[in-house]
């Protein structure tokens, strides 16, 4: 019987964002969802990236976006900010061109 590679869980994409986001020093927090949450559909990390609001939705590879969280996004991206959705760190990377700023940590002397 194969064994079944075990899922990424969304805790863990939305960990690894954080991380990057951090090293590549990026104003942000995570938002909590709660019965309270106002509007629906907020996205899980929002920030502050180059003077512009920024909202990212984390799903794991294969989640579904709601249609709240797509309007949600939507109207970020209608209103100025940069949002979008992120599936794993590399979406995070190319969404925001971060490949400049990390290569210097991978470089070897």
């Amino acid at each position: 019987m194969a064994r079944r590679k075990p899922q990424i869980t969304e805790k863990e994409v939305t960990i690894q964002i954080r991380q990057v986001l951090k090293i590549c020093r990026i104003f942000n927090w995570k938002h909590w969802q709660g019965p309270m949450s106002y509007p629906k559909g907020i996205s899980d990390i929002l920030g502050v990236y180059k003077g512009r609001f920024l909202a990212i939705e984390v799903k794991r590879p294969g989640g579904r976006v709601s249609p709240e969280q797509r309007a949600f996004i939507e109207r970020i991206n209608d209103e100025g900010g940069i949002g979008f959705v992120a599936y794993s760190v590399d979406d995070v990377v190319d969404k925001l061109d971060l490949n400049v700023k990390l290569q210097p940590l991978f470089a070897r002397g």
